[in-house]
C-alpha cells in the first residue's frame, strides 16, 4: 500500500538507521545515498540484517530512481542535507530517511508572516500540524520547534516596518534579530481575494477597531474605500504592496492561500500536497504529507469566513473589476496572479517557490557584546552569549568578550533582559523568591484552588520557608518570623504575649511577607555589622595595648639611656677633676 510522501529523521547514526529501516514495511529494498564513514557502516549493518540496499555516492536524479520507495541520505551538514531533500521534490511516492542536523526543525524557530484576510488561520494550522510549538511574541532568545511572529504578538508584519523603522529603533541596526538565521513562513494570497474578504469582514462590529470608519457603506461601497483609501488604511496597493519585499528573502517560503487551501477550499490536493511536501523537505520535518494536509483546514477558526479562491470574480461588478486592474494590476502581477477572469488559480511562480532552496545568514551575533539598554541604575545592560549582563558604568569602556569566566561572573545577570531589570530593581534573593511565589501560585491556580494555601485565614500555622535562621510562619492573616534557636514556640497564645516573652529580634510579624524579610535583612545586617564593629573595637584595643606597652618599653629605655648618661658624666667630671689634681700637684712640686 502506498504511504504517499514521508519525511523521516533519526540520529545520525548506523544503528539508528537500520532501526528505522527494519520499521519499513517488508520486503526493504532502498537506495543508500552517501560516501562517508555513516554510509559504510549502515551499508554493513544493513547487510547484516537482511536489508537490501543499493548504495550511490550522489543521490541519482529522480528519473533515474525509478519506482524506488525508499530513499536513505546520510549527508550530516543540515545545508548540503537541504539540498539533496529538495531534490526529491518531485518524488510522488517515497519514504525518505535522514539525519538530524543542525537544521532539523527540532533545532531551529520557525517564523510566521501572513498578509491580513490571506489565509493566516491555515498557516496557524499548518505550523502546528508540523510540530511548531505556539511561542507567538519573539522572547529575547527563541526556542526550537516553536513558532513566532516577527513583531510583537502579530503576524501580519509589513516588510519597511520591521526592515527600516525597527532597524532605525533597535541597537547594532537589530542585526542580532534572529529572523535572518531562521526560517520565515510568509502567506499570501491574490490581492483581489483579500480585497473581497476584507469587505465582507472589516466592518462588522467587534471585528476590527475601525469597523465603524466602513459602517453604513453597502458591499460596493467598502469595496471602493478599500481599494483607494488614502486617510486610514490605505489603498489596497499600499496594504498588499507592503508585504511583497517578503518574497525576495532566501530564507522565506512562500505558502500561496489557493495552494494551501486545497481541495476543501476549492483548489487542488495535488498542488497543496507538492507545497507540504517542499514545506518539510525544506524544514527538515518528519511527517507524511497527506496526514499534514488533513489538518490545515479548519472551519472553525476565529477569522474563518468561505475558505474559498477566486470569490473576487463572482462578486466584484464588472466596473469594480475593471477598475482594479487598472489600478492594482502592477501589484496582482508581482504576486504571480492575473486580474483576468479565465487565468490559472494558482500563483505563477509556485513551481519556482516551491523549488527554491532555503538560505540563512551566516554572521552569528550572539558572541558579540552589545549594549541594548544604556545607562539602567548606573549599569549598561549588554545582550552576550544568549544572557543579559549589567556592566558598571563606573568601569569605563568594557569589553566584556575579553573578561575571564571568574571576572563575568561577579556582574550581574540574567537570562532575560526583564529579569535582569527586576534583579538590579529588587535584589536576586527578593527576585527568586517573586518567581517561586508565582510559581506556586501558579500550580495551586492549575490544581483548582482560588488561594494560596498560607494566605488563609485559619488556626494551623504553617511554616513555608526558612530564612536567614528564621522559620517564617503563615497564622491568622499575618506573617511571623521565628528565630529557631529559640526552640519550639507555642503559638496559641496572644501575637503580643509571645512578642513580650522573647528577645525583639526573636519574633517578629507583619502583614507583609516581603516586610518580614526587609526587617530581617536588617537584623542580620545590624548583627553583621555590630559584629564587625566588635571586632574592630577588639583590633583597636589591642593595638591600643600595644601601644601603652611600647609606650612603657620606651620611658624604661629612656630612664635607663639618661641614668647611664649621667653616671658616664659623673665618670667623666670624676677623671677631669683627678687629672687637673694631678697637673696643679705636678706644677707646685716643679716650683719648689
Amino acid at each position: 500500500m502506498s504511504e504517499g510522501q514521508k519525511l523521516q529523521f533519526v540520529e545520525p547514526s548506523a544503528q539508528a538507521f537500520v532501526d528505522a529501516l527494519l520499521g519499513l514495511p517488508a520486503p526493504v529494498s532502498a537506495v543508500l545515498v552517501g560516501e562517508g564513514l555513516l554510509a559504510t557502516e549502515i551499508a554493513a549493518k544493513a547487510t547484516a540484517s537482511g536489508v537490501a540496499l543499493d548504495t550511490h555516492p550522489h543521490l541519482p536524479k529522480a528519473a533515474a530512481l525509478g519506482q524506488t520507495r525508499f530513499l536513505v541520505l546520510t549527508e550530516q551538514d543540515g545545508d548540503r542535507l537541504g539540498e539533496q531533500l529538495l531534490d526529491c521534490l518531485d518524488l510522488t511516492d517515497i519514504r525518505v530517511i535522514a539525519p538530524v542536523t543542525a537544521r532539523h526543525f527540532s533545532r531551529m524557530p520557525l517564523f510566521v508572516v501572513s498578509i491580513p484576510k490571506a489565509g493566516t488561520h491555515l498557516v496557524y494550522e499548518l505550523a502546528q500540524a508540523l510540530g511548531y510549538a505556539p511561542g507567538v511574541e519573539l522572547p529575547d532568545f527563541p526556542k526550537p520547534q516553536t513558532w513566532y511572529c516577527v513583531e510583537y504578538s502579530n503576524s501580519h508584519t509589513v516588510a519597511r516596518d520591521f526592515f527600516v523603522d525597527t532597524v532605525r529603533r533597535a541597537p547594532f541596526g537589530n542585526r542580532h534579530h534572529p529572523i535572518t538565521r531562521s526560517p520565515v513562513l510568509f502567506a499570501y494570497r491574490h490581492p483581489l481575494d483579500i480585497l473581497v474578504s476584507e469587505a465582507h469582514y472589516y466592518h462588522r462590529d467587534g471585528k476590527t477597531a475601525f469597523a465603524g470608519y466602513l459602517d453604513g457603506l453597502d458591499f460596493d461601497g467598502r469595496v471602493q474605500r478599500l481599494m483607494d483609501d488614502e486617510w486610514l488604511l490605505g489603498s489596497l496597493r499600499q496594504r498588499v504592496g507592503g508585504f511583497l519585499p517578503w518574497l525576495s528573502f532566501p530564507n522565506v517560503i512562500p505558502a500561496s492561500f489557493e495552494e494551501l487551501v486545497g481541495a476543501a477550499g476549492g483548489g487542488s490536493a495535488a498542488a497543496q500536497h507538492r507545497l507540504i511536501w517542499s514545506i518539510l523537505l525544506k524544514l527538515q520535518v518528519d511527517g507524511c504529507v497527506a496526514e499534514v494536509a488533513a489538518r490545515v483546514f479548519n472551519k472553525d477558526s476565529a477569522t474563518f469566513r468561505e475558505g474559498k479562491i477566486g470569490v473576487w470574480r463572482s462578486q466584484l461588478s464588472p466596473a469594480l473589476g475593471k477598475q482594479l486592474a487598472e489600478r492594482c494590476g502592477d501589484i496582482v502581477t508581482a504576486f504571480g496572479y492575473s486580474t483576468k477572469t479565465d487565468a490559472d488559480l494558482l500563483p505563477a511562480m509556485a513551481a519556482q517557490h516551491a523549488a527554491r532552496p532555503l538560505r540563512y545568514a551566516s554572521e552569528d551575533f550572539d558572541r558579540m557584546p552589545m549594549t541594548v539598554v544604556p545607562d539602567f541604575m548606573g549599569c549598561n545592560l549588554v545582550r552576550y552569549a544568549k544572557q543579559f549582563y549589567a556592566v558598571p558604568r563606573s568601569a569605563g569602556a568594557v569589553a566584556i568578550n575579553g573578561l575571564s569566566a571568574e571576572r563575568l561572573a561577579r556582574l550581574p545577570v540574567a537570562a532575560t533582559l526583564s529579569e535582569l531589570k527586576a534583579i538590579l530593581l529588587i535584589g536576586r534573593k527578593a527576585h527568586d523568591r517573586q518567581l517561586a511565589r508565582i510559581a506556586d501560585a501558579g500550580n495551586v491556580l492549575a490544581a483548582g484552588s482560588e488561594t494560596l494555601a498560607y494566605w488563609k485565614e485559619c488556626d494551623t500555622p504553617c511554616v513555608f520557608e526558612e530564612y536567614k535562621g528564621y522559620n517564617l510562619v503563615a497564622w491568622r492573616g499575618r506573617f511571623l518570623a521565628l528565630r529557631r534557636s529559640i526552640g519550639p514556640v507555642d503559638l496559641t497564645h496572644d501575637i503580643s504575649a509571645l512578642m513580650a516573652r522573647h528577645a525583639l529580634e526573636d519574633v517578629l510579624a507583619s502583614h507583609d511577607v516581603d516586610d518580614l524579610i526587609s526587617h530581617i535583612d536588617g537584623i542580620s545586617s545590624a548583627m553583621r555589622l555590630a559584629s564587625e564593629l566588635s571586632a574592630q573595637l577588639g583590633e583597636l584595643r589591642k593595638a591600643q595595648g600595644l601601644a601603652s606597652e611600647r609606650l612603657e618599653l620606651e620611658r624604661v629605655e629612656q630612664a635607663k639611656r639618661e641614668a647611664d648618661l649621667e653616671h658616664r658624666i659623673d665618670v667623666l667630671e670624676g677623671n677631669a677633676f683627678v687629672r687637673l689634681g694631678r697637673f696643679v700637684s705636678g706644677l707646685f712640686r716643679r716650683k719648689t
